[in-house]
């Protein structure tokens, strides 16, 4: 979920535009790297001779997620008894690293209720009973992420708010994170591209540090994590919407 950064005295109100549902490719290529190019800065394949081989999968995976041409196509609906369960996950672990992919949101987006975020990282809440979100209507195509460490707390989130892809959710909203690590996981712009259309991410994570770049440009700045795991596994979020994956490319540091 993609929420908007506001002052907690002003709501900027949202224009709703009329978005391709799916677009071939982005209006931009910023940020987009050929296999050629990959393998020449030592970049690996996690999808290699269209094969998940380099994937955890288990039956309850079969039919959900599907690998065709190329593209990881994600229903949304793979069995488990958690997100985590449910989330596709890399055999190896990985430490240090940097990892190229290219992502969308297939799905037709509708009309739904957003929450807002606050520029300190809470939710805005409703004056009237502070219990419950503030909310405002926006187009909504689904919610998605890249997992690191093997923690659905270190992820990119690919959402459909206006904040824009590539925060650090877990950390954004955990209150007992020093302020300026919560503000830190918060993209600095929204640099996706319209629904519909292929994104892509270059992220990089040394030691307890992780920036994220959107489609060529830097959303997140080497914001701290800290108790982030040394290593572990990588994943394709499960948030029970469809996703679409490609071009997915690992280079341990």
């Amino acid at each position: 979920m993609r929420p908007s950064i506001v002052s907690s005295f002003v709501l900027v109100v949202s224009v709703v535009v009329n978005l391709p549902m799916r677009a071939a490719e982005p209006t931009s290529t910023a940020g987009v790297k050929t296999p050629d190019q990959l393998r020449a800065a030592d970049f690996q394949p996690l999808i290699d001779h269209n094969s998940l081989d380099a994937w955890n999968m288990p039956a309850t995976h079969k039919d959900h997620w599907v690998l065709k041409d190329g593209v990881i196509d994600y229903d949304g609906k793979a069995g488990g008894k958690s997100f985590d369960d449910k989330s596709l996950w890399t055999k190896k672990p990985y430490g240090d690293l940097e990892l190229y992919v290219e992502w969308r949101l297939p799905a037709e987006p509708k009309m739904k209720p957003h929450p807002i975020v606050l520029y300190n990282g809470d939710f805005l809440m409703q004056v009237d009973d502070p219990t419950k979100r503030e909310t405002r209507p926006h187009l909504d195509a689904g919610d998605t992420g890249i997992l690191f460490r093997g923690t659905s707390k270190c992820q990119a989130n690919i959402w459909s708010q206006d904040l824009g892809s590539g925060e650090i959710n877990g950390y954004r909203t955990d209150k007992k994170m020093p302020q300026s690590t919560r503000r830190a996981c918060i993209p600095m712009k929204d640099a996706d591209h319209p629904f519909g259309e292929w994104n892509n991410f270059l992220v990089t994570i040394k030691g307890n540090r992780m920036s994220v770049d959107t489609n060529g440009e830097r959303v997140i700045n080497e914001a701290e994590l800290p108790d982030l795991p040394k290593s572990g596994p990588v994943g394709l979020q499960h948030h029970g919407d469809p996703a679409q994956f490609r071009q997915i490319w690992v280079k341990e540091l």
